[in-house]
Formats: structure tokens, C-alpha cells, sequence
């Protein structure tokens, strides 16, 4: 049993045996009421929504095997341009993809798109060491009369040395003004080479420069307290 002629194949069959039926069933040899060259690319041409019914030329086109060779001829050259014509236009179009993408890939590669901060993110912050020699409790803080620590009104990447023995262990940092933070951060203290310390890093920009009070203490543990004076340059 034949396969199944699907609807395609059956209109591309109907349709070769309509025109192979005009080329052969009306000759016209001496060209009668033919029209010109002119009116059969019109025809070839016309866009298929455009109803040609009733046009007296396209009934004599169908009517004459002449001119419907004619017709046929004009018509696959028109549809073959068409055809060019989109393919040059899918070739432009992915041209022009790849020229945008290249494009990107170089203003990425070229820091375009990034934000107009240093390029170096560590330039941004300012190192400073802090000795802390000995814990000193909330209740002794009034009374401390070491001066104060000096840390600029900038990004501040601070590291934080512990009084000897202090364990090691994750560390919260804060900086306290009339007893509030402003200032929170938190770390993890290793020991190195004999000294146990740990980092944070802190933007002081915003503060008000003045007198600050730092609290320091191993999680779980009681906060020590030390004087800071932000200092603007």
C-alpha cells in the first residue's frame, strides 16, 4: 500500500498537472490579443493575496500556452530574487549580531561597563593595625585614661592584634557613639606567628569625626571597650 500523500505533495501535484494542462491544451502559435512582456512580469509578480480573477490578462494568460510559458518563466525568476533577497538579508542580520557581539566582548574586556571605582578594590581601603594589649570591661571604660586610638574618616581595612592568649575563634567589631553602634563588622581571629588577630573592614566616610568608643570580644564572651577618635584628613 503507497504511503500517505500529504496535503503539500498533493497541492505541488494538482498544480503541476493545471500548468502542464495550459502549456499543452492551448496553443497559440501566431501570439493572438498576447500581451506584452511588460504585463506578464506584472503578473508574475503580483503579491498572492492580490486577487486576479477578473483580469482580462490573467484570463488570457491561462488561456494561452505562449503566454503562460512566458508567465511561468518571469514568476520563478521573481520568486528565486525573492529568495535571494531574504537570504542576503539573514547573512546581514547575523553579520550585524556577531559585529554587536564582538563589540561587547571588547567593552568588557576593556572595563566599559564597570562602575568608575578603582579598578583595585584593595586601593579603596586604608590598612591600619591595632594593638590591643589588654581587655578592658564596659565598667572600666569611664575610667581609662589611655589615649584614644586614631583611625581615619575613610575605608579603614582594620586588623585587630588581641591581648596575648586571647583565643582563637570567630570576633565581633563595633563602633559605638553615646553607647550606640554605628558601626558593626565581624571576623574570624587566627594566630600568627605568636599573635592572635583578625580583620574587618569598615567605612568610616559617612561618621562625623569626633570621639567614637570601640567594642571588641570573642563571640559569646564580654565586650571590651577602647576609645577611637575618627579624624578627618
Amino acid at each position: 500500500m503507497p504511503p500517505e500523500e500529504s496535503p503539500e505533495a498533493k497541492f505541488d501535484r494538482l498544480k503541476k498537472q493545471l500548468q502542464d494542462s495550459i502549456l499543452r491544451d492551448y496553443p497559440n502559435p501566431e501570439r493572438k490579443g498576447c500581451p506584452d512582456d511588460a504585463v506578464l512580469k506584472e503578473l508574475a509578480e503580483r503579491p498572492l493575496d492580490q486577487a486576479v480573477e477578473d483580469d482580462p490578462h490573467w484570463h488570457h494568460v491561462t488561456h494561452c500556452s505562449e503566454c503562460y510559458r512566458e508567465f511561468l518563466t518571469f514568476n520563478n525568476a521573481f520568486r528565486r530574487e525573492v529568495k535571494a533577497k531574504r537570504a542576503r538579508a539573514g547573512w546581514t542580520l547575523a553579520a550585524g549580531l556577531v559585529v554587536v557581539a564582538l563589540g561587547l566582548i571588547f567593552a568588557v574586556r576593556q572595563g566599559w561597563f564597570s562602575s568608575q571605582r578603582p579598578q583595585n578594590a584593595e586601593l579603596a581601603y586604608v590598612k591600619q593595625t591595632v594593638d590591643i594589649p589588654s581587655m578592658t570591661r564596659s565598667a572600666e571604660a569611664g575610667g581609662d585614661s589611655k589615649p584614644p586610638i586614631v583611625i581615619p574618616r575613610k575605608p579603614v581595612d582594620l586588623t585587630l592584634q588581641l591581648p596575648i592568649a586571647s583565643p582563637v575563634g570567630p570576633y565581633e567589631f563595633q563602633l559605638l557613639r553615646e553607647k550606640q553602634p554605628v558601626v558593626s563588622a565581624s571576623g574570624t581571629a587566627v594566630l600568627q606567628n605568636g599573635t592572635t588577630s583578625f580583620s574587618v573592614r569598615v567605612d568610616l566616610s559617612n561618621l562625623a569625626p569626633g570621639m567614637y568608643e570601640m567594642s571588641v570580644r570573642k563571640v559569646g564572651w564580654d565586650w571590651g571597650y577602647y576609645p577611637v577618635e575618627v579624624r578627618a584628613d
